[in-house]
């Protein structure tokens, strides 16, 4: 099977097949660099970021200008200094992980461009009397100018402020309160995935409790979207104080029948 035929099998979210048919391929051609960035791909879809690691190394050591590989170290460089940065070592044991406040950048972003919008409506009265009316303009005040406020305000309340990986457990820490998982309460620890295979989109870091009426944490680890800087330290921590996390995809975890907290 090649390479091309593979990635539709990953397209159909077959990740299980996808690998078999890779460990074929590269079976008859180890030194086959375009099996070996797939499977890196996959990897990092599924969170396995120690093995892309590894494969991308493999990939250099192949053709060291690769331009694949090289983003791939690029991107390692940035992560081990947001390990740096985002990061430090709590008392006890463990680790901290400050949270980067991604979704209200963006809020704030829409929050602008809302007065800018308001603003420049406002010129426009006199050409159209209509917008001029008081009641129009208190709508697009509304709608422009408050409503992003208010979305500004609401995510950053909600939005994460830091996470501490302990020997007795992972908090999450939010601008108003904190919401601790203990380890002992935790049956297992799983990053789930959904999509299409070939995007980490979907990926995020799950806790199931033990006892199904008590409280699960789903922890977006999405490179798009998560708060979360140095993911791979984030997971190797979690790892180290708890155990190697269990790879699934998500809709197979059941999340629809438990009590779950999502950031």
């Amino acid at each position: 099977m090649h390479v091309k035929q593979i990635r539709e099998i990953v397209s159909e979210g077959k990740t299980e097949e996808a690998h078999a048919a890779l460990d074929q391929l590269l079976e008859l051609g180890p030194q086959n660099t375009e099996a070996l960035k797939l499977r890196a791909k996959l990897h990092e879809f599924e969170g396995r970021f120690s093995d892309e690691a590894r494969v991308w190394d493999r990939v250099a050591t192949i053709d060291r200008e690769d331009p694949d590989a090289i983003t791939f170290l690029l991107r390692r460089q940035l992560e081990d200094r947001e390990h740096f940065y985002f990061t430090d070592d709590l008392p006890g044991g463990g680790r901290r992980f400050m949270a980067y406040p991604r979704a209200l950048v963006n809020t704030s972003v829409l929050g602008l461009i809302g007065c800018v919008t308001f603003l420049l409506t406002t010129r426009l009265s006199t050409v159209l009397p209509i917008i001029g009316e008081a009641t129009v303009m208190l709508g697009l005040f509304g709608v422009l100018v408050m409503g992003p406020w208010i979305a500004i305000i609401a995510t950053y309340v909600r939005s994460i402020k830091a996470l501490l990986i302990g020997q007795d457990g992972l908090t999450v820490q939010t601008r108003v309160k904190s919401r601790h998982f203990a380890w002992r309460d935790i049956e297992r620890a799983v990053l789930s995935r959904s999509g299409d295979g070939e995007a980490a989109g979907g990926l995020a870091l799950v806790l199931i409790p033990r006892d199904k009426q008590g409280p699960a944490l789903e922890l977006d680890l999405a490179p798009g979207s998560s708060a979360v800087r140095a993911r791979s330290y984030l997971i190797r921590e979690v790892a180290r104080q708890f155990g190697e996390p269990h790879y699934a995809a998500r809709a197979t975890l059941g999340l629809d029948t438990l009590n779950v907290y999502k950031y």
